[in-house]
C-alpha cells in the first residue's frame, strides 16, 4: 500500500477520517489523468486547475447524460406498470394482472436484480480489457435491457390471465437484471473519474440535472405518449431515449485507471470486505429505509392524481413535472450545503424535510382552507422537490467517499461492489414496499369511494424516512470538503 494510504489508515482509527488524506497529490497522477476520448486532460500534471476546468465543462456533461436512461426507464416502471396492468375501476381500461399479483411479480423481478448487484459488481471490479472495467458493460448490456423494456407494455392476453403474472414477472426480471448490468459499472466510474468532496458533488450535481431531465421525460413525456398513442409506443419512443443516452458516456468518457489494486478478490471476500466498512453499514441500512418510503409514495402517484385530486392520466405528468421543476430549482442550495457544511448535514437537512411533507399527505383534500384537492395536490408535489433535490444529488457523492475510505483499509479500488451492494439492499426493499404498496390499496381501497389505502400511502412512507434519518445520524462520515489546494500542500 502506498505510504500516502497508509498515513491515511492511522487516521481510520476510532472512524476519524480525513478524506482529503486519501486524495493524489496533483504530482502524482495514477495513469496520466482524466480524459475524454479523444480529449487529453492532465496528461502532464494530474488533477491541477486546468484539469478541473476541463472535467467540469466537459466530463460532467459527458458522463451524467447517461443518468438520463438511468432516471428515464426506472421511473417510467415505478410510475406505470402497476397502473397499466392493474388499473383502478374508473378508468375503464384493460386488467391484465390483480392488483394483488403485481406487487409478487414486481417483487420477483426486484429479487433478481438485488441477486445481480453484488455478482455484476464483482465482475466489473476484476474485469480487464483495454475499453476499462465499466465501459463494455454499459455498451453491450444496453439493447437487451431496451428491449426488455419495450415488451413490459406488450402482454400477451388482452385480458386477466395468470399467463399475464408469469410473463410480467419473467420480464421485469430480465429489465431488472440488464438495468443492473449497465447502470452498477456507469455509477462506479463517478469515484474514478473525478477526486474529493468537490468534484465528485460537482458531477454528482451533473448526474442529478440529467436525472430531472429523464424524469420530466418519463412523467411528462411518458403520460402525453400514453394519452395520445397508447402505452406500447410509449415503450418504443422512451427506450430509443435511454439507449442513446447509455451510449453518450460509453463512447466518450475514458476510464481513469485505478490507483490500488483492482484484482484477486472473490465474491464472497469482497462482500464480507465490504459489510465490515462500519460507515457503509449505517448509510446503507438508511437508503433502505428511505427507497421503501420513497417507492410507496412514487407508485402511488399516479392514484394520488386520478383518484384524489380528480384529474386524468395526462397530468399526472404535469404534477410530478411540478416537482422536478422545484428540484432543479433547488440543486445550487443543495450543492452549496454540501460543500459547506458536508454530505452528511445535507442529507440529514432534505431526508428531515421529506418526512414532514410525506405525513402531510395524509391530510390530502381535507385542510381547512378553501383550496380544491387538486391545488393542494400540487402544493405538495411541488413542496416535495426541494428534499428531493438533495436525494438525488448526495447518495452517489457518498458512496464516493465510502470508496475512498474503503481503498485505505484493503489498498482496492472496489467501486462498484459498493454501489453493487446498495443496489441489492435497495431495490430489495423497492420490491418489498411494490408488494406492500399493492396490499395497502388492497386492503383499504384506492377507487374515489374507498381512497383510504392511497392516503395513508404518504404517513407510511414518512415513518420509515424518519427511521432512515435516525439511523443516518450515526454516519462517520460526510464532514465538509478541505479544498483541493490544501489537498495538495
Amino acid at each position: 500500500m502506498p505510504r500516502r494510504e497508509e498515513s491515511g489508515f492511522a487516521q481510520l482509527q476510532g472512524d476519524r477520517w480525513d478524506p482529503g488524506s486519501l486524495r493524489p497529490k496533483a504530482s502524482a497522477p495514477a495513469n496520466g489523468g482524466v480524459s475524454l476520448r479523444g480529449l487529453s486532460i492532465g496528461e502532464s500534471g494530474g488533477l491541477g486547475v486546468r484539469t478541473t476546468r476541463l472535467v467540469t465543462r466537459w466530463l460532467g456533461p459527458f458522463y451524467g447524460f447517461g443518468y438520463l436512461g438511468v432516471a428515464v426507464v426506472a421511473q417510467v416502471v415505478m410510475m406505470w406498470v402497476t397502473y397499466f396492468y392493474s388499473p383502478p375501476p374508473e378508468a375503464g381500461l384493460t386488467i391484465y394482472v390483480p392488483i394483488s399479483l403485481v406487487g409478487w411479480a414486481m417483487v420477483i423481478g426486484r429479487m433478481v436484480d438485488a441477486i445481480a448487484d453484488p455478482l455484476v459488481a464483482v465482475w466489473s471490479d476484476n474485469t480487464t480489457s483495454r475499453w476499462g472495467r465499466r465501459i463494455p458493460f454499459i455498451l453491450f448490456g444496453a439493447p437487451p435491457l431496451i428491449l426488455s423494456f419495450i415488451f413490459l407494455w406488450k402482454p400477451p392476453v388482452a385480458e386477466i390471465s395468470w399467463f399475464n403474472f408469469l410473463y410480467l414477472a419473467l420480464v421485469l426480471s430480465a429489465f431488472f437484471f440488464f438495468f443492473t448490468v449497465v447502470v452498477a459499472p456507469y455509477l462506479a466510474l463517478l469515484p474514478e473519474i473525478a477526486r474529493g468532496v468537490r468534484q465528485r458533488v460537482n458531477l454528482a450535481a451533473w448526474q442529478a440535472f440529467f436525472n430531472i431531465i429523464g424524469l420530466a421525460i418519463a412523467m411528462v413525456g411518458s403520460a402525453l405518449l400514453v394519452e395520445r398513442f397508447g402505452f406500447f409506443t410509449m415503450g418504443l419512443v422512451i427506450g430509443l431515449v435511454a439507449l442513446i443516452s447509455y451510449w453518450i458516456p460509453a463512447l466518450t468518457v475514458a476510464e481513469r485507471r485505478p490507483e490500488g489494486r483492482t484484482t484477486g478478490i472473490g465474491f464472497w471476500q469482497s462482500i464480507v470486505l465490504t459489510l465490515r466498512n462500519r460507515p457503509f453499514i449505517f448509510y446503507i441500512l438508511s437508503q433502505i429505509c428511505f427507497w421503501f418510503g420513497f417507492n410507496m409514495v412514487m407508485i402511488t402517484a399516479a392514484y394520488f392524481v386520478t383518484v384524489v385530486m380528480g384529474l386524468g392520466e395526462g397530468q399526472v405528468g404535469l404534477t410530478l413535472g411540478l416537482t422536478m421543476l422545484v428540484a432543479m430549482i433547488s440543486f445550487p442550495l443543495i450543492t452549496l450545503l454540501a460543500r459547506k457544511k458536508g454530505t452528511k448535514s445535507a442529507m440529514l437537512f432534505t431526508t428531515a424535510l421529506f418526512v414532514v411533507i410525506l405525513a402531510a399527505l395524509a391530510s390530502f383534500g381535507r385542510w381547512p382552507l378553501p383550496i380544491s384537492p387538486a391545488l393542494q395536490g400540487f402544493i405538495l408535489f411541488g413542496a416535495a422537490g426541494v428534499p428531493l433535490a438533495g436525494l438525488f444529488v448526495l447518495p452517489n457523492a457518498i458512496v464516493a467517499e465510502l470508496t475512498d475510505y474503503d481503498q485505505a483499509i484493503t489498498g482496492q479500488r472496489r467501486e462498484a461492489i459498493y454501489y453493487g451492494m446498495q443496489g441489492l439492499a435497495v431495490k430489495a426493499a423497492m420490491g418489498l414496499s411494490s408488494l406492500g404498496v399493492s396490499l395497502l390499496l388492497n386492503t383499504f381501497g384506492y377507487s374515489q369511494s374507498r381512497p383510504l389505502g392511497i392516503l395513508l400511502s404518504g404517513p407510511v412512507a414518512a415513518f420509515f424516512t424518519l427511521v432512515g434519518f435516525v439511523i443516518f445520524l450515526a454516519y462517520p462520515l460526510g464532514k465538509a470538503d478541505v479544498g483541493e489546494d490544501q489537498v495538495r500542500k
